[in-house]
């Protein structure tokens, strides 16, 4: 039984968006946004806190929520198919930094040097709020890079805490990606280290409710999430991404393994507490052909992606498809991915996961398991891959089904809207998928990647439906097998092998990278070009960064 965290209301001023209106990621002076001309204001951290959180799991939209949900052919588009396509857009980074990442500043600049403050610590140990706002910044820088490449994100020296400074910047310079993220790695393992888990965190923490020890938990599975985003860079097993990840799964704090450690953000029918799927009109989405092929297990010739399939059509069906998709059958077929008019198909679960309450899962236990399995796979670590492999399946089977079981216990045809209830109903399951995915990983038949391409096709089913998660994942992957072209000619690539969008409008390349803020090359020019010249070309979905096997 997973243990639901309490659900923490928020005052209303904790919630409201702050309206700031910016020509530049930075071009803000972050002290003033909450000053009062008529009184003297203190910083709130708890308020600080709790409204950077509640932003950052609420942004929604195209840009913010669903783009990266139809590159990697979870979700197609009906009717309006610019994104599925591949459109050239470019789409702003505003709500990072002028929300999440000045509200992080906020606290971490009111408690990094405030131990034994009263004032401050009315809000929870003030080391443990410094290292709570260190670790999410982390978060949503990496959600920065991994989506445009190099940017705004550091001044002077990059010590602890000097990425989130970005006040009285007018023109903030682009930080190259390799910078980034030893330095997010850097900055989460001191922050981790700095925790007090014995003394109160911080009030405003609406994630883990305080909870320091799954904070330190949470750190560790992000380290071992950001080392592997850097195989490609630092395959070696005495190599860079090896060592940070090693420190962290052998760090005494752990990493998160258990079911009641998974981070995952209750969202509530209130303003500003809402899930973001539910932001936009579930009729223009459904699940893709692609994504219901491949959980249902159909053969080669009638697949619209290519997957670890038997010849013969026996491999079994992912009994996940009955809990995420709003077909109890398992049976319904997925929408038809990148055409110009869309088409219609079955959806995401309109009962538990695009509801107003339904829950998102932002650090799982089966995916720090996948993760663990590919290191062992690779030689990083003496784990035994297949023990990995058959934890991280079967972890998503039994989160999935407590989270998103929304049957009747009695009765399988009425759907009641609570994503806590657990029937119970997938976990046999998970045991005997995962002993059919071990024999897919040893099968060259049905896997021709083998255990390399097995992990990487369940952390595609077991980030569902966290999109940008899954983007960087596959893009990391996306070279490590080519399955031919499509019959428009484009490059089938990568585990799963997705199909570009037969009508993309880019020359057929599932995106890269976002292009940047459209006003960045107008307002803050010499660091766009200099962002764009680390680039591997122009500033376009195309082009790739640093941590990108294409770069």
């Amino acid at each position: 039984m997973i243990l639901t965290m309490k659900r923490y209301s928020i005052l209303t001023a904790f919630i409201c968006i702050l309206a700031v209106s910016i020509t530049s990621c930075d071009s803000v002076d972050f002290g003033d946004i909450n000053e009062d001309d008529d009184a003297p204001q203190e910083a709130n951290p708890e308020a600080l806190m709790a409204n950077a959180m509640n932003q950052y799991f609420g942004l929604a939209g195209r840009s913010y929520q669903l783009n990266p949900t139809l590159y990697v052919q979870y979700q197609t588009q009906d009717t309006y198919t610019t994104e599925m396509r591949y459109g050239q857009n470019p789409y702003p980074w505003t709500a990072y930094y002028s929300g999440v990442l000045s509200n992080l500043d906020q606290v971490y600049g009111t408690t990094a040097d405030a131990a034994g403050d009263p004032d401050v610590e009315a809000f929870g140990k003030a080391e443990n709020q410094a290292a709570v706002a260190n670790i999410f910044s982390a978060v949503v820088f990496k959600r920065i890079t991994d989506t445009w490449g190099p940017a705004p994100y550091k001044s002077a020296d990059g010590e602890i805490g000097e990425a989130l400074n970005a006040e009285n910047n007018k023109a903030p310079a682009y930080t190259d990606q390799e910078t980034i993220y030893k330095n997010m790695i850097s900055r989460v393992q001191s922050a981790r280290d700095n925790i007090i888990p014995g003394a109160a965190g911080p009030t405003g923490d609406v994630l883990y409710g305080g909870d320091m020890e799954n904070w330190q938990k949470f750190a560790n599975s992000l380290i071992l999430q950001m080392s592997l985003q850097l195989s490609e860079k630092y395959p070696s097993a005495s190599g860079y991404a090896a060592t940070q990840f090693n420190e962290a799964l052998n760090h005494s704090a752990g990493v998160i393994d258990e079911l009641s450690e998974e981070a995952w953000y209750n969202y509530e029918n209130s303003p500003g507490q809402i899930n973001p799927f539910t932001e936009s009109r579930g009729a223009d989405y459904h699940l893709s052909e692609g994504f219901t092929d491949a959980l249902q297990a159909k053969t080669p010739q009638d697949s619209a992606i290519v997957y670890s399939f038997n010849g013969d059509g026996l491999k079994s069906m992912d009994e996940r498809i009955k809990i995420l998709s709003d077909d109890t059958s398992g049976t319904g077929v997925g929408g038809p991915y990148g055409t110009p008019g869309g088409g219609d198909g079955i959806n995401i679960n309109n009962q538990t996961i695009w509801t107003a309450e339904g829950d998102l899962p932002y650090m799982t236990a089966a995916y720090t398991y996948l993760n663990r399995a590919e290191a062992a796979n690779m030689g990083w670590t003496s784990e035994n891959v297949d023990q990995m492999l058959r934890e991280g399946i079967m972890m998503s089977y039994a989160t999935f089904d407590g989270r998103y079981d929304p049957y009747n216990e009695n009765d399988a045809s009425v759907q009641t809207p609570n994503p806590d209830f657990d029937s119970g109903a997938l976990q046999a399951d998970g045991s005997n998928f995962a002993t059919d995915r071990i024999a897919d990983a040893n099968d060259p038949n049905v896997a021709p990647g083998g255990y390399e391409q097995v992990i990487a096709e369940e952390k595609w089913v077991a980030l569902f439906p966290n999109g940008f998660d899954a983007w960087a994942e596959w893009r990391r992957t996306s070279e490590k097998m080519s399955w031919g072209t499509s019959g428009e000619g484009y490059d089938i690539k990568g585990y799963p092998g997705l199909v570009p969008a037969p009508s993309a409008t880019n020359g057929g390349i599932i995106p890269r990278r976002y292009i940047y803020p459209s006003t960045e090359a107008g307002v803050n020019t010499e660091s766009y070009d200099n962002g764009v010249d680390l680039l591997s070309g122009d500033d376009d979905n195309t082009a790739s960064f640093w941590w990108d096997p294409l770069y």
